[in-house]
């Protein structure tokens, strides 16, 4: 009897192990001491051409159920663009999916850059995300 109560209960909490959000990147993952520390700027918009960056690569988050703004997912998305050691987010973009959980689980990405002044950043349309 034990033994149909364990096959129950497995069968009803395995699939919440993938429920979380995930994040990526198109470039792998710099060293702790190289990793940027301190709020990321996400922007929509594109940098003018006297900002002076480095393109690293590109970023997304996505969760895997749920019903929330694309932009809830900023603080995973500022998390990613930390490992790969940038400091801004630009040309961000989000929208939803259909995923195993949820049929409209939203998404988020964007190019992660290294802005040589960050404080120039301060200007210009977007948020900081700490």
């Amino acid at each position: 009897m034990n033994l149909k109560y364990a096959i129950i209960l497995i069968c009803l909490v395995s699939p919440l192990g993938g429920c979380g959000a995930v994040s990526s990147s198109s470039v792998p993952q710099v060293a702790s001491s190289e990793q940027t520390v301190g709020p990321i700027f996400i922007t929509q918009a594109g940098l003018p051409s006297d900002i002076e960056y480095e393109v690293i690569g590109v970023v997304k988050a996505n969760a895997r159920q749920g019903y929330d703004k694309a932009e809830s997912l900023y603080p995973l998305l500022a998390q990613e663009a930390r490992k790969v050691g940038a400091n801004a987010i630009i040309e961000a973009y989000g929208g939803r999916t259909v995923s195993a959980f949820s049929w409209a689980a939203p998404f988020v990405g964007g190019t992660a850059v290294k802005v040589v002044d960050p404080q120039s950043l301060e200007s210009f349309d977007g948020q900081f995300i700490r």
